[in-house]
């Protein structure tokens, strides 16, 4: 894409004789040329000017991570600067765009928190905002070049149009117009009109010349303009083309800065041809790089979930989302990652964004994600858990002490909201079977298990666990410092035992709060029928009917009907 050397959005030119300013104007060639050089100026923003950028998604198919960075760049720099974010929608594919589509894109920009100050829904003295809607405009302008003679009418057929590419391609030339109507007579245009031939509206590209622009991500870019030729701004139906809307939508939206991805960086030629002949102010360029796979392609669908749509129904919150975005090519200079979307406004800068690839990292994603559920509000984090521990139908209540106490003590397992719903399901299984017929519980069956578990039978028959487990933890940890005197064990050979015997697992979470929350789940009305939930009254049913001495021979027993669900 071409890169144009300039400090300023007011571009000076030497061009065309007939078309630059007077001062600039020098004696006529029989070739056409053109240079675009830098001025000394300030940059939009910097010296009071008014930052303006845009984000503009065509309304094809769901919004792309790689659209979502996008827009959460132009978002931090317009807020950095005090500027404004548009919001504007590319739908001239009239035959793939849907505003089934526009409407999932404007939710999941809000659903990020990008709320922008013009656009759909919100309006702006720029409007419309869509492209759709602002057919009269691109004509308006497509016919003021025709005047000027910035562009000619081409009357080529398709077949005509294909030829040309041949023979370029047989001549290992680039596959550019030949011009073959940029040189007609008036009488041979007016002649093709009568006759109602179908035809194009082209932009007279200069034959010799290059085009420089300043990207400020990328530096300087630059490419000769014989490698262009002609090109089409208004096809034969009347529809503008992508770079012509685009050129005249940025400029009569008066936006000061177009950061977007680096695969529009070819674009950015035709379109400062069509800034300086339309005498438009340039706005300067920022290319962001692609997002790639871990294979360092081109991320796409067969890379697993690509939309943000996806990874917001995956359970993932926006903090997180927006966080691991924002790394994606950018960083504050120092080792901090964990950015709040405010904290982002207030350290970005594009000088800081990277021009090489980012690779997308699904596990940092969800390690990310954690560290901002982790750092939601106490109640905020439990009623989000809750609602969803009911929606799943493990639960029949979304709130009270099981929940809250639930949720404090699985958090630090849970990165995804719905990772919410399989830590809950193995503190309620109680997979005993399968734990102690696995090589790493031998250490604990041979710690004579039978003989704790049958103490630890006697004292539930007694009422004594019950009795702790009523009293909540306190009572629950005296029961256990009695319980070990009387045993004679203590550290890991008193708790590992307790553990598996009355969880089912050898590792989980904190033991004590683990089975004060499994005997609070016997009571009636909190636990879904479908949860696949073991009590702990169903647990010493177990325990009094395991045959330990056959266990012991090695003698297989049949698995708890629940044990599946711990996996």
């Amino acid at each position: 894409m071409a890169s144009l050397v300039f400090n300023t959005p007011w571009l000076r030119v030497r061009s065309l004789p007939e078309l630059a300013p007077t001062f600039l104007r020098r004696r006529q060639s029989s070739r056409r040329s053109f240079a675009v050089v830098a001025c000394s100026s300030s940059p939009p923003g910097s010296n009071g000017g008014s930052v303006r950028v845009r984000f503009a998604p065509s309304p094809t198919g769901n919004l792309h991570v790689g659209g979502a960075r996008t827009a959460l760049f132009n978002y931090l720099f317009a807020r950095s600067k005090g500027g404004k974010f548009v919001l504007r929608i590319e739908d001239t594919d009239l035959e793939r765009s849907t505003r089934e589509s526009e409407a999932a894109v404007l939710q999941d920009l809000s659903w990020l928190g990008l709320d922008w100050d013009e656009g759909p829904e919100v309006g702006g003295e720029f409007g419309p905002y869509r492209q759709s809607e602002r057919n009269a405009l691109y004509k308006q302008y497509a016919e003021k070049l025709l005047e000027s003679g910035q562009v000619y009418r081409c009357f080529c057929s398709t077949e005509e149009l294909v030829k040309m590419k041949e023979i370029a391609k047989l001549k290992q030339l680039p596959p550019v117009y030949t011009g073959k109507w940029a040189t007609a007579s008036d009488a041979e245009v007016e002649q093709e009109l009568a006759n109602g031939t179908p035809f194009t509206y082209r932009f007279r590209v200069p034959k010799e010349g290059s085009l420089k622009i300043n990207d400020l991500i990328r530096g300087e870019v630059c490419w000769n303009l014989d490698t262009l030729g002609d090109f089409v701004v208004m096809r034969s139906n009347g529809q503008p083309v992508y770079n012509f809307c685009v050129t005249v939508d940025d400029a009569t939206m008066a936006i000061s800065h177009v950061i977007r991805a680096e695969e529009h960086l070819p674009n950015t030629l035709r379109q400062a041809l069509i800034y300086k002949a339309l005498e438009f102010p340039m706005p300067q360029f920022a290319h962001v790089s692609l997002i790639l796979a871990p294979d360092r392609s081109k991320l796409s669908k067969r890379h697993g979930a690509t939309s943000v749509g996806q990874y917001r129904e995956m359970g993932f919150l926006p903090q997180g989302m927006v966080n691991y975005l924002a790394l994606l090519g950018w960083g504050d200079g120092t080792e901090n990652e964990f950015f709040t979307l405010e904290q982002l406004v207030e350290k970005f800068s594009i000088e800081r964004v990277n021009k090489s690839g980012a690779i997308f990292d699904s596990t940092k994603l969800r390690w990310m994600n954690g560290l901002h559920l982790k750092a939601l509000p106490s109640e905020k984090l439990t009623k989000l858990v809750g609602e969803r521990w009911k929606s799943a139908g493990i639960l029949t209540q979304s709130e009270g002490s099981f929940v809250d106490e639930a949720v404090e003590l699985l958090k630090d397992g849970i990165d995804l909201v719905t990772d919410s719903d399989q830590v809950l399901l193995n503190l309620l299984s109680y997979p005993l079977h399968a734990t102690l017929a696995s090589p790493e519980a031998k250490p604990a069956v041979e710690d004579r298990l039978h003989e704790v578990a049958a103490s630890l039978v006697a004292a539930y028959d007694s009422g004594e666990i019950p009795g702790a487990l009523a009293e909540g933890q306190s009572g629950w940890q005296k029961w256990v410092k009695a319980f070990g005197k009387s045993t004679k064990r203590k550290g890991k050979s008193l708790f590992m035992p307790l553990r598996v015997l009355l969880t089912g697992k050898l590792h989980g979470p904190e033991m004590a709060t683990s089975i004060v929350l499994i005997h609070k789940a016997g009571s009636p009305g909190i636990v879904a029928p479908q949860a696949g939930f073991v009590s702990m009254e169903e647990r010493f049913k177990i325990l009094r009917e395991m045959d330990w001495e056959a266990f012991n021979k090695g003698e297989s027993v049949p698995l708890e009907p629940t044990a599946a669900a711990s996996t």
